[in-house]
């Protein structure tokens, strides 16, 4: 495999992390406002800063199942 192959290979799976990423906070955020209505831009945003998809992974179940957004925001 050539460097460029390497490298398009590289930026591919970094792009497919990235977008992993960001759909597992748009759901959770999403799960967020089916439950509790609007989403404070300050959770919100530490949200956003969250690349861990594990992590992500445990904040959406959480977010589906705590009592309210305060709960839910502790678990960050």
């Amino acid at each position: 495999m050539s460097l460029a192959e390497q490298l398009r290979q590289e930026g591919r799976q970094e792009g497919r992390q990235e977008g992993l990423i960001a759909s597992k906070q748009q759901n959770i955020v999403e799960a967020l406002e089916i439950r509790f209505g609007t989403v404070p831009e300050g959770l919100r945003e530490e949200i956003e800063l969250i690349g861990d998809p594990s992590k992500l992974t445990s904040l959406h179940r959480a977010a589906i199942l705590c009592v309210d957004i305060e709960s839910f925001a502790r678990e960050l």
